[in-house]
């Protein structure tokens, strides 16, 4: 039993020697270790990165950033958009952005506050190039027409969604866009909100079967005045002309003719004439089953 013992305590003596030997050993490569000049400055050079680095974050977070120092640019801007605009845009974003530090909290604001414009169908997103550049990805509402009342005119959608008005211009000169003259309703209270009426509904239909005709250009005003005693619309033409086109595409009464009768019809007088209203200022009816005919004869 007692040669047990001393084996036990044998073994116990011989672990805490090899265990105090490594740390010994521990102990001695680490003073060796920082006897050397160029260790101690890689780890002073190194703590000192961190520290600077640690020091700067907030630096850069508390940054603001002059709105005159700023550059905003629009993810592929329409083409119809008057420069005037855009820069009103890219003005309204600088000064959300320049308002507060740096950060997501200024994206976000520039972002509600395009949103809140009324010109876009939906602002993706606004985000930070590098810390003096800001892009936005947005898509704006394209406008389709023009309404005219007694006292205003906005620009509607495809949709008859109404776009914001402004002093300045919407779009660049040189683009044509067909009015549409005495709507039955009067325009919505905001942008944003579609214009009430099945004759600006019926409009726009005929809009959008005719917009990629060469003689689209000659349509200057599509009326309205007729839809709520006969459902009927009117083209004139910069000749002018009167021009009967009639029911919405697809609600044609009695024996009008379809709306596809009437667009090939419109298609021959144009090749014939080079003008949809044959360069006269006649009134004609294009609503017959069987031919063109001219109003007052």
């Amino acid at each position: 039993m007692a040669r047990q013992h001393r084996k036990r305590f044998s073994l116990i003596r011989n672990t805490s020697a090899s265990f105090g030997v490594v740390f010994l050993r521990w102990i001695q490569a680490f003073l060796f270790i920082f006897k050397s000049p160029i260790t101690v400055a890689w780890t002073l050079t190194i703590a000192g990165l961190i520290t600077l680095t640690a020091l700067s974050v907030p630096n850069l977070r508390a940054t603001r950033i002059a709105a005159k120092d700023l550059i905003v640019t629009f993810d592929n801007p329409p083409i119809w958009l008057d420069p005037s605009l855009l820069t009103e845009l890219q003005d309204l974003t600088r000064s959300h952005l320049a308002a507060i530090p740096v950060g997501r909290q200024g994206l976000i604001n520039a972002s509600e506050a395009l949103e809140g414009t009324g010109w876009f169908a939906s602002v993706e997103q606004v985000s930070w190039i590098d810390t003096s550049h800001a892009n936005v990805d947005a898509t704006f509402l394209i406008p389709h027409a023009r309404v005219r009342t007694r006292n205003i005119e906005r620009f509607v959608n495809a949709m008859g969604v109404v776009l914001p008005d402004r002093d300045g211009r919407i779009v660049s000169s040189g683009y044509h866009f067909v009015t549409l003259n005495a709507p039955e309703h009067s325009s919505p209270q905001r942008p944003g909100l579609r214009w009430d009426g099945g004759d600006i509904i019926a409009a726009l239909q005929v809009l959008r079967l005719i917009y990629d005709k060469p003689w689209a250009l000659q349509v200057k005003t599509i009326d309205l005045s007729s839809w709520s005693s006969n459902g009927s619309l009117t083209f004139f033409t910069d000749t002018p002309c009167q021009l009967v086109w009639g029911s919405a595409p697809g609600q044609e009464v009695g024996l009008e003719a379809l709306a596809s009768e009437k667009i090939a019809r419109l298609d021959h007088i144009y090749r014939d004439h080079g003008a949809i209203d044959r360069g006269r200022s006649v009134g004609l009816d294009i609503t017959q089953p069987d031919r063109i005919a001219k109003i007052g004869f």
